[in-house]
């Protein structure tokens, strides 16, 4: 499963029309255009369907387009602390409805909580099947915000949304041909790791520790630099991710923040690669130009801001644009940094 279009209204009328999403995107946009926002608001959503935050601190809108074997289209709104509507729908045909007044799972008139959703209080793997869906599909979705990766040891976990575990639980979850590959990766951004050896303390706490070619004494994971603990960070999630059996979902906000240019490009080749092999939806932002040039057009979506409103602009829905770009001979990034999109638009 995976997240194909996305809309979200706050309370304040700040919203994201409609952006279509396919399995690996690439958000770009100038400064202030609503990159982190928009990942924001989806770990706000996917918070919320948790039920990690609570109807009285919340006051927003939103539809999903969910893709599997068919198409989930799920909608709620929040408001004062109380759900006011939500409807859940499999190619058209309707499985929730619900106003301020009623509620209903098929033809099943029912009285929720007022403050939590249908799908949250009513899971039934085999008579709700739907429903569970979409809670695997946020259980497994983990948001990096790269530029607070940090080497802290009072902050174990690096992630904005996750229930997975920590690093040296996942390292001991994947197998020796990912951890071979890991290595390898690293390596190949410049990183000199000859291995990665598990061990237990005293108490039984698992931890790493990290050999750097020519060094016998070991580094923990948090005494490496900020941009090398954030690339550890980011790839042993990603093959770790690999593994599970459910719809897995990453998404990376500002990629490569903190990164030269061979190792911020080379990561976004690593990821992007990966993700797409191993069946993982990605989305990533980022106004880095090294990065843009270094990832195909066809994975591109261009934000822009018209007052309250965030559009997306990708192959999808402007396919003449990219096209007319492709032939130009250009680099990417002189897509967003040139008067090219305002021109075609103008044209249109």
């Amino acid at each position: 499963m995976f997240l194909s279009e996305f809309t979200f209204q706050q309370a304040s009328g700040w919203q994201i029309e409609k952006l279509s999403l396919n399995q690996q995107n690439l958000v770009v946009g100038m400064n202030a255009v609503g990159k982190s926002r928009t990942i924001a608001a989806i770990g706000r959503v996917i918070r919320f369907i948790k039920g990690e935050t609570e109807a009285s601190a919340e006051d927003f809108s939103c539809t999903l387009l969910l893709e599997n074997d068919g198409k989930l289209e799920y909608s709620f709104e929040i408001s004062g602390g109380f759900v006011l509507a939500e409807i859940l729908k499999k190619d058209g045909a309707n499985i929730i409805r619900r106003d301020q007044f009623s509620a209903k799972i098929f033809d099943e008139q029912i009285s929720p909580p007022s403050n939590k959703l249908v799908i949250q209080v009513r899971r039934d793997t085999m008579r709700y099947p739907e429903i569970e869906e979409i809670i695997q599909w946020t259980e497994h979705t983990s948001v990096f915000i790269f530029s607070n990766i940090t080497t802290s040891p009072n902050s174990l976990s690096p992630y904005a949304i996750s229930s997975e575990p920590l690093l040296p639980i996942m390292y001991g979850n994947i197998s020796e041909d990912l951890r071979e590959k890991m290595l390898t990766c690293m390596r190949d951004m410049g990183y000199q790791i000859d291995r990665i050896v598990e061990y237990k303390r005293d108490n039984g706490t698992k931890m790493l520790h990290i050999y750097e070619s020519g060094i016998a004494i070991p580094m923990t994971p948090f005494d490496l630099s900020n941009g090398m603990f954030r690339v550890f960070c980011v790839l042993l999630y990603m093959f770790y991710c690999s593994t599970l059996a459910d719809a897995k979902f990453l998404m990376i906000d500002d990629l490569g923040e903190g990164l030269d240019y061979m190792r911020s490009t080379k990561l976004g080749i690593i990821i992007f690669d990966y993700c797409r092999e191993n069946n993982i939806q990605l989305i990533v932002t980022s106004n880095d130009s090294f990065l843009m040039d270094a990832i195909d057009l066809q994975f591109w979506n261009i934000l822009q801001r018209k007052g309250n409103r965030v559009i997306g602009l990708n192959r999808q829905n402007h396919f003449t644009l990219f096209e007319k770009f492709a032939r130009t001979g250009l680099n990417n990034f002189d897509l967003l940094s040139s008067n090219f999109i305002i021109n075609h638009t103008r044209d249109e």
